[in-house]
């Protein structure tokens, strides 16, 4: 049981978890502080400035996301004068931002998109002139799977932060200063640099600054146009990654990490962009067995039966040590398991073995 503390936010009391940011605390308990750049799975950054509140004996407005709450704190997350800095800080923000919406995959299901809306902050009611052009000298488009449009990044550091903290690789990092700060790899191109193409920077990113290449499809799919997605394993390894397979007419378009064990939401380039066989029309979907010379589709019980009796007859004529057993790398920990199982207690082999490559 995690300890507990007395908070109250906008004089509503809630028990906190005891080490939790004032913001983690809200958002476990349903109150919605509008923030972008925070991420559950990385270490907090402070930089968009939209969840700032007012603490009790403390001056100014302090960010959320990096406060932890404390015994008895008495938070102010609402009121005129907060709501006027947020108002600030997003017309800034779009003042680098591209909002050419209607062109951008996250068109619909935008954090940023949402955020502004709800400020009324329109193109006729911004104060702040748009400075985005200046960084489309920086957009880097040479990567096989993703774009990195500069004028749509808000340099919230969430794509950075989940390449180091989350994946391990710290290949991303920000160039430049002030109004021109840019996501770079340090190298003259995103093809150049040591990316493997995971994806987990553009799963992160909240404004379609990084966005897939047509992997799956011939064209980009907005996020809002998909209107099915299913939970299921990844049949690239024996980790057994849980990811989110999104389909349009039953055909994969898009591929994201699941928030959930063991992954928690990441996946490697793989998981993300190598599930393109499944839609491939030479793909294999049911057993063949070759029969007056070629090789005709049957259904699994034939399947299973024919193989047992083979393995039977070549048993009793060869001997077991006449049988080895090829497993794969792709295939659970579990069903590698049972596969050796089935080749030592029931062939009566040790010619077991499985290989990575397959």
């Amino acid at each position: 049981m995690k300890d507990k503390v007395k908070i109250f936010i906008d004089n509503r009391e809630i028990r906190a978890v005891k080490g939790d940011t004032i913001l983690e605390a809200a958002i476990k308990n349903g109150i919605e502080i509008p923030n972008l750049c925070y991420n559950k799975h990385t270490s907090h950054t402070a930089a968009c400035r939209l969840c700032v509140v007012n603490i009790e004996g403390r001056p100014g407005a302090i960010p959320s996301c990096t406060t932890t709450v404390t015994e008895g704190m008495k938070i102010t997350a609402f009121n005129d004068k907060l709501e006027a800095v947020r108002k600030m800080v997003m017309d800034l923000a779009l003042s680098n931002h591209k909002d050419d919406c209607i062109n951008c995959t996250q068109d619909g299901t935008c954090d940023f998109q949402d955020i502004a809306f709800k400020y009324d902050l329109g193109r006729e009611n911004r104060k702040f002139p748009p400075i985005f052009e200046d960084l489309k000298q920086y957009s880097d488009f040479s990567s096989s799977v993703l774009d990195y449009d500069a004028e749509k990044c808000i340099q919230c550091q969430r794509c950075v932060k989940a390449c180091q903290e989350v994946q391990g690789k710290g290949v991303l990092t920000f160039a430049n200063r002030g109004i021109k700060t840019t996501v770079s790899t340090g190298f003259n191109s995103w093809n150049e640099s040591k990316c493997d193409g995971c994806g987990e920077c553009i799963q992160s990113c909240p404004v379609g600054a990084l966005s897939i290449k047509p992997v799956y499809t011939d064209n980009r799919i907005r996020q809002k146009d998909i209107k099915k997605t299913v939970k299921t394993t990844c049949p690239y390894c024996g980790v057994g990654c849980q990811i989110n397979v999104s389909t349009i007419n039953n055909k994969i378009v898009k591929i994201d990490g699941a928030d959930s064990l063991p992954n928690w939401g990441s996946t490697c380039v793989k998981g993300r962009f190598g599930l393109d066989f499944a839609n491939h029309p030479d793909r294999l979907k049911k057993p063949l067995i070759r029969k007056a010379g070629k090789l005709v589709e049957v259904d699994w019980n034939e399947a299973f039966t024919y193989t047992s009796e083979k393995l039977k007859s070549i048993k009793e004529k060869y001997g077991s040590d006449s049988i080895g057993g090829l497993s794969s790398a792709r295939c659970t920990n579990e069903d590698n398991y049972l596969f050796q199982k089935f080749i030592r207690g029931v062939i009566g082999t040790n010619n077991v073995d499985h290989c990575a490559r397959l």
